[in-house]
C-alpha cells in the first residue's frame, strides 16, 4: 500500500469521524503535492490550509536546496551531468577561488581569458616550501568547490593564442579543503597528487580521474618552466549523485506560539540510500548568528543574514547558532511514518523549520513528492514532565511515576486527556493524582506502547499544580523515553501538545524523561564526556568527542564496550571493544555511524558496557550533535 493511499485513507476517516465539529484553530503546511486536493479535514472554515511550493526557497528566510532537484511537485537529489563543468559557478555553492587573481581567469569558463603563467625555475627561489620537486608555489592555481564532488574528469586548456605557450608539465591533487589554508595567499604545492603529466602537447587536454571519495577541493600545479606558459581554462567534469542533497524550508511563522502536530509526507527511498527528514523550532526569525570582522584585530560584530551574504570571504567571522532561542535539529523521522509521526521539536513555538536530507549510493536515490506539518494554538503555556525512577532493570515491570506541571494561562483551553508512549512495554496505569489527590480517570486507549487516559479538565485555575501518572512498565533497552502529550477532547481537530523533560518537583533528581539500566555496582564505572556538543564541520574545533571512563576497584580486567545510540534505541556507531584494566580512558567519536557517514544533527546517547566481575555493569550519558 503506497504511502499517499494510507494518508488519504486516514484522513477521510479523520473527516468522516469530526465530520460534526466545528470550531478549530488548525493550521496546515504544505510542502509540494499542488495537484492534491487539500486534507480533508481543511474542509472546515476554522482550519487554515496553507500550500507552498517546493521552488518557494528565500534565502533571507532561511531557506535553501543544495545539489537537490526540484519543482512544484517533488525534491529529489540532483545527479551530476558528465558534461557540465562545475568549475564557473562554484561561489553560488557556498565556494571560493585561492589566490583570485589567478582563479578568476582559469575556473570562469571563458576561454578568451587566461592566465599568463610567468617562467620560472625552482632553484631560484629559496623560501622554505617554495616548491615540491620542480613543482613551486607560484605555479599553483586552485579551487573550492563548496560542496563535494566525484569528480570525473579535468581539461586542461592553454596555449590557444600561441602553442608554444601550451603547459607541458602538471599535476593535479583533490581532496577535503586542507586545514588552515589562506583564501588570500598563494598555496604550496599540495600532495599526495592523483595525477602528473610531462611533456603534453595537446591545447585541449581531458585528463580522467581514477575513482575515488568526494571531494571539495582541486588545485593545478604547473611545473616549473623556462618561458611563458598560457593557461586559458581549467574545467572540471563530475558524475553521479552528491555525496549529500539537502532541501531547507523557509523559516515557518505561524504568528503566535503554537503546539505542533503530526508530520506527514510521500516518497520514495531506495534501497541503498536514505532519506533523513528533521525539525527544528525557534522563538525568533533566525536561528543563525552572522559575525562581521570590524578591521580591529580579531574584534567582531553582529549583522544580518542579508549583510553578511554581501561581505567578502575574508570579512566574514563565522556563523554561529543561536542555541538560547532555537533548538538543534530533531532526530531524523523514521522514513516508515511518512502517515504521521508527531513532531518532537520544543513547542510551543512561533517558528518552525523542516529539513530533507538524501544520502545517495551507487545508483539508489530517493524522492520525497509532498511533506505536510500541522500545528494549533497550545491547550497549555508550557508542560514540564519528568518520570521517575530513572533506572530500571531489563525486562522486569516495575512501578513508574510520571510527574507533569502544566502552565496553564488565561488564554489556553486546557486539558483532559493524556497520551502516554514508549519504546519499553506498559503494563498499567494504576494511579492518577492532581495536586497529591487521587483522582478519576479512564483509559480510553491500551496498547503495548501507548496508553491514552482521560482526567478531570485541567484549567487556567488548576495553572502550576502537579499531575501524577502511576503505571507500570517493563524497559527493554537503553535510553527508553517515556514521551506524553496532552489535548482537549472538546477540540479533536486540535493537535496534541507535547510535554517537555525538565524540573517539574523537586522531589526526583534527575529531571528527565528517559530511562536506563539499574546496575547494582556503579562504583566501578564513572563516566564523563568532552566536549558536550560535537560539531564535526571540520574547522578543528570539537570535530571529535571524547567519550571517557574510568574502571575501578576491579579484580581483573573487563571486557569493554563503548557505543554511541540514537533515542530510538538503534545503535550509530561501536567506537571501542576490548579489554581495559583499572584507570581512565577516552575514546574518540567523530560524528560518523557505522558506514563512515556524518550523523544527522541531534541528542545521542553513548554507553559504556563492562563485563566485570561476572556481572554486565553499563552507563549511559546523552550527547549533542550539531553542525
Amino acid at each position: 500500500m503506497s504511502d499517499l493511499f494510507r494518508l488519504s485513507t486516514w484522513a477521510l476517516f479523520l473527516w468522516i469521524g469530526f465530520a460534526t465539529v466545528e470550531a478549530s484553530g488548525l493550521v496546515i503546511y504544505r510542502f509540494g503535492g499542488e495537484t492534491l486536493a487539500p486534507p480533508p479535514e481543511a474542509s472546515g472554515e476554522e482550519v487554515e490550509f496553507i500550500q507552498l511550493s517546493w521552488t518557494d526557497i528565500e534565502e533571507d528566510r532561511g531557506g535553501k536546496a543544495t545539489e537537490v532537484g526540484l519543482d512544484s511537485t517533488s525534491i529529489w537529489p540532483l545527479k551530476r551531468d558528465p558534461d557540465f563543468n562545475i568549475a564557473p559557478r562554484i561561489e553560488e555553492k557556498g565556494g571560493a577561488h585561492l589566490r583570485p587573481n589567478i582563479n578568476a581567469e582559469v575556473w570562469d569558463g571563458d576561454t578568451g581569458v587566461f592566465w599568463l603563467a610567468e617562467k620560472y625555475i625552482c632553484a631560484q627561489f629559496r623560501g622554505r616550501g617554495s616548491c615540491t620537486d620542480d613543482f613551486g608555489r607560484q605555479g599553483t592555481a586552485n579551487i573550492f568547490l563548496g560542496t563535494r564532488y566525484r569528480i570525473d574528469r579535468i581539461r586542461i586548456i592553454s596555449g590557444l593564442t600561441d602553442p608554444s605557450r601550451t603547459v607541458r608539465t602538471f599535476r593535479v591533487h583533490i581532496g577535503p579543503l586542507p586545514v588552515g589554508i589562506s583564501f588570500s595567499l598563494t598555496p604550496e604545492p599540495l600532495s599526495p597528487w592523483i595525477v602528473e603529466v610531462r611533456d603534453n602537447r595537446e591545447q585541449i587536454l581531458d585528463v580522467p580521474i581514477l575513482a575515488h571519495e568526494d571531494v571539495e577541493f582541486v588545485q593545478v600545479t604547473v611545473g616549473e618552466h623556462g618561458e611563458d606558459w598560457e593557461v586559458n581554462e581549467i574545467e572540471i567534469y563530475a558524475k553521479g549523485f552528491a555525496e549529500q542533497a539537502t532541501y531547507i524550508s523557509n523559516i515557518l511563522d505561524f504568528g503566535q506560539p503554537m503546539a505542533w502536530g503530526d508530520l506527514r509526507w510521500s516518497g520514495r527511498q531506495d534501497p541503498k540510500a536514505q532519506v533523513l527528514i528533521q525539525s527544528r523550532s525557534g522563538q525568533d526569525e533566525d536561528p543563525d548568528l552572522f559575525w562581521h570582522f570590524t578591521g580591529r584585530g580579531d574584534e567582531k560584530t553582529p549583522v544580518s543574514r542579508t549583510d553578511y551574504a554581501k561581505l567578502a570571504v575574508g570579512e566574514k567571522a563565522g556563523i554561529g547558532y543561536d542555541h538560547a532561542n532555537w533548538t538543534f535539529w530533531s532526530a531524523p523521522y523514521a522514513f516508515a511514518d511518512s502517515c504521521g509521526t508527531p513532531v518532537v521539536s520544543l513547542s510551543p513555538r512561533r517558528y518552525l523549520q523542516l529539513k530533507v536530507d538524501f544520502l545517495p549510493q551507487d545508483e539508489d536515490g530517493g524522492q520525497v513528492d509532498f511533506l505536510e506539518v500541522r500545528a494549533s494554538p497550545p491547550v497549555a503555556t508550557r508542560l514540564v514532565g519528568e518520570v521517575w525512577p530513572v533506572e530500571a532493570t531489563v525486562g522486569q515491570p516495575q512501578q513508574f511515576t510520571y510527574v507533569l506541571r502544566p502552565t496553564i494561562g488565561t488564554g489556553n483551553e486546557g486539558f483532559d486527556r493524556l497520551e502516554l508512549a514508549t519504546a519499553a512495554r506498559l503494563e498499567s496505569v494504576t494511579q492518577v493524582r492532581i495536586g497529591d489527590e487521587p483522582v478519576s480517570y479512564a483509559v480510553e486507549v491500551a496498547e503495548p506502547h501507548r496508553v491514552v487516559v482521560s482526567i478531570p479538565r485541567l484549567t487556567a485555575q488548576d495553572s502550576g499544580a502537579l499531575v501524577e501518572v502511576i503505571f507500570e512498565a517493563a524497559v527493554l533497552r537503553y535510553g527508553s523515553t517515556f514521551s506524553m502529550r496532552v489535548w482537549d477532547s472538546a477540540l479533536p481537530l486540535e493537535v496534541p501538545q507535547s510535554v517537555q523533560g525538565g524540573d517539574a518537583t523537586p522531589t526526583y533528581e534527575n529531571n528527565r524523561l528517559w530511562v536506563t539500566t539499574k546496575t547494582e555496582h556503579q562504583d566501578v564505572l564513572q563516566m564523563s564526556r568532552k566536549p558536550a556538543v560535537l560539531t564535526p564541520n571540520g574547522d578543528e574545533h570539537n570535530d571529535v568527542v571524547r567519550l571517557g571512563y574510568s574502571l575501578v576497584e576491579l579484580t581483573s580486567r573487563p571486557w569493554v564496550v563503548v557505543a554511541v545510540w540514537d533515542l530510538s534505541g538503534r545503535r550509530v556507531r561501536q567506537v571501542y571493544e576490548g579489554l581495559d584494566g583499572i584507570g581512565t580512558y577516552e575514546q574518540l567519536w567523530d560524528g560518523r555511524d557505522a558506514s563512515g557517514r556524518l550523523v544527522p544533527p541531534g541528542l545521542y546517547l553513548y554507553r559504556v558496557s563492562v563485563e566485570a566481575d561476572h556481572q554486565t555493569v553499563e552507563a549511559i550519558k546523552p550527547l549533542h550533535v550539531a553542525y
